[in-house]
C-alpha cells in the first residue's frame, strides 16, 4: 500500500515512479526534516511528512499534499542503558556542519566560559586553532551517545539554520528522555512540546545560556526536579509509540483519498 522514504533525495524521480508502477503502490510517502531537495525529487511524492511546522504551509502551496508529524524518543533505549552517575555537568552532542553556522558562536563560547564537553562528528572540518576542536571529545554515536546524555547533568541544543524559529531536533527529546535536564534555544512552538521552566529551560543569547547553566549547576536540587519533569513529558507525549500512531491516522487519511 505504502513506500515510505526518509530520504527524499535517495530515489530519483524515473526510479520512484517505476517502483510505484510496478508494485502498484498506492502511497508514496516522505519525510523530511532537513533542507528540501530540488522540487524534481519532490514530484513523485503523494505525500510529504515533516516535524517542521513552516514547511507544511510551504509545500501545500506549491502544490503538494504534507502533514506535521513530531519526531520523539525511542523509550526502549531506557532498558538498554545502565544507570550511571551524572559525572558530566555540561554537553552537547551533535553534528557541527554548514547547517548549523548560526550557533557555532554559541558553542565555541560555552566551551570557552562554561566547560561545555563537546561530542560529535564535524570537528574536523573546523580550524586548527578552533577552540572547539582544540576541546573536542570525539564522536559518539548510538548507544555511546545516549550513554553520553545518561551521564549528563545539562545537555545544550541548538537548531539547524533551517529549521527558522520553530523547535524541531532529535535532542529535545533524546536529552529529555535520558533525564538530562535540557538547555535549549527558545523558539515559537516550544511551550507545545514542553513547560518552559519546569521541564525544560531556555536561552536567548550565548550569555543567557551561560548564566542559566552557571545558576543550575549550583542548585543541584533544581536540575534534578525539572530533568525528572522534563523525561515524564517526553515519556508520556513524545515517545515512537505514540508518534506510531498519530503516523497511523494521516496515512489513512490520504489512503482513503485515494
Amino acid at each position: 500500500d505504502i513506500l515510505y522514504c526518509q530520504d527524499l533525495s535517495f530515489f530519483p524521480y524515473e526510479i520512484l515512479l517505476e517502483i510505484k508502477k510496478e508494485n502498484n503502490i498506492r502511497l508514496i510517502v516522505g519525510q523530511i526534516a532537513c533542507p528540501l531537495p530540488p522540487k524534481k525529487f519532490l514530484k513523485p511524492y503523494d505525500l510529504i511528512i515533516t516535524s517542521f511546522p513552516h514547511f507544511v504551509d510551504r509545500l501545500r502551496k506549491e502544490g503538494k499534499n504534507c502533514d506535521y508529524l513530531k519526531i520523539g524518543f525511542d523509550n526502549r533505549i531506557l532498558s538498554k542503558i545502565n544507570p550511571c552517575i551524572r559525572d558530566i555537568k555540561f554537553s552537547f552532542v551533535g553534528g557541527i556542519s554548514k547547517y548549523h553556522n548560526s550557533a557555532l558562536e554559541n558553542i565555541e563560547y560555552l566551551v570557552s566560559k562554561g566547560n561545555l564537553k563537546v561530542y560529535g562528528y564535524g570537528a574536523r572540518n573546523l580550524p586548527i586553532n578552533s577552540v572547539i576542536r582544540r576541546n573536542h571529545n570525539g564522536e559518539k554515536w548510538g548507544l555511546e551517545m545516549y550513554n553520553i546524555l545518561s551521564r549528563s547533568k545539562i545537555s545544550f541544543n541548538r537548531h539547524i539554520d533551517v529549521s527558522a524559529n520553530y523547535a524541531n531536533n532529535m535532542r529535545l527529546y533524546e536529552a529529555t528522555g535520558m533525564g538530562s535536564l535540557l538547555l535549549t534555544d527558545q523558539k515559537d512552538n516550544l511551550n507545545e512540546l514542553f513547560e518552559i521552566d519546569r521541564e525544560i529551560v531556555t536561552y536567548t543569547c550565548k550569555e543567557e545560556a551561560l548564566e542559566k547553566y552557571k545558576y543550575l549547576i549550583n542548585n543541584p536540587k533544581e536540575i534534578t526536579k525539572i530533568a525528572k519533569s522534563g523525561q515524564l513529558r517526553t515519556i508520556k507525549d513524545h515517545t515512537y509509540e505514540v508518534r506510531i500512531k498519530e503516523l497511523i491516522l494521516i496515512l489513512e487519511k490520504y489512503l482513503k483519498s485515494k
